[in-house]
């Protein structure tokens, strides 16, 4: 007799978008970085949803933009205490997915990788035991977590997580399996990011965005010595 597969469900954490992406603010003004998180958010999403692995997605987010995406992609969402930070919420999230919907694990994606693919999501999966994390590209965040049992290690999500994921692992005796996955690999922080962006995913919704929008070109111009204008990307949130 086979054995069950686990049930693993994706957990992205979507902030509030009133104040997103504050580092971006010398390029891009408010709406703008508002719009770009949900470009990111849908990209993400997506690939999620083609994945053949998952047993379900949990966006976990106090947003109202929240229920919009939750009810376009058929995913579940989950509101977080107000006091929560992002450790707390992801915690509260997990608990949820194993008390409420049977969970025997989750899969921690942040909303702002918008390179990563279902192919990539898959694999992660299908190599997971135990712990699973995918670095960013300087091996000091954590992009992608996978944790069976739901609570295998405790939740540290700080800018730099990947070590203390590693030790929590280790002190657990849980051998951590690092998987270092190119689409998870760049999360947009800072100008830089989203020009590499430009150039590996300008067919991502993303990327369209920032096509569309005008934004490409502005950053392409800036790039090369032209100052941005006041009224395009230098309006603070």
């Amino acid at each position: 007799m086979q054995s069950r597969k686990p049930a693993i469900w994706a957990v992205v954490p979507l902030k509030g978008l009133e104040r997103a992406k504050q580092r971006l603010a010398s390029v891009l003004n408010a709406d703008e970085r508002r719009a770009l998180m949900l470009a990111m958010a849908r990209d993400v999403l997506t690939s999620l949803a083609r994945s053949t692995r998952l047993a379900g997605t949990l966006i976990v987010s106090r947003t109202v933009e929240a229920d919009a995406l939750a009810q376009a992609f058929g995913t579940e969402r989950f509101a977080e205490s107000p006091d929560a930070d992002l450790s707390a919420a992801l915690t509260q999230a997990a608990a949820y997915l194993h008390d409420r919907l049977g969970a025997d694990g989750v899969f921690i994606v942040p909303a702002d990788i918008p390179l990563v693919s279902a192919g990539e999501i898959d694999l992660a999966l299908a190599d997971h035991t135990g712990v699973t994390i995918m670095p960013d590209d300087e091996n000091l965040g954590t992009n992608g977590l996978i944790l069976t049992p739901t609570d295998a290690i405790p939740l540290v999500f700080d800018g730099k997580s990947f070590k203390p994921h590693l030790d929590a692992a280790e002190q657990r005796g849980i051998p951590p399996t690092i998987h270092p996955l190119r689409g998870f690999a760049l999360d947009i922080d800072t100008p830089a990011d989203l020009r590499t962006l430009l150039v590996e995913g300008g067919r991502t919704q993303t990327g369209i965005y920032l096509d569309r929008s005008g934004i490409a070109e502005r950053l392409s111009s800036h790039h090369n010595g032209a100052p941005l204008t006041s009224d395009t990307g230098t309006a603070n949130a």
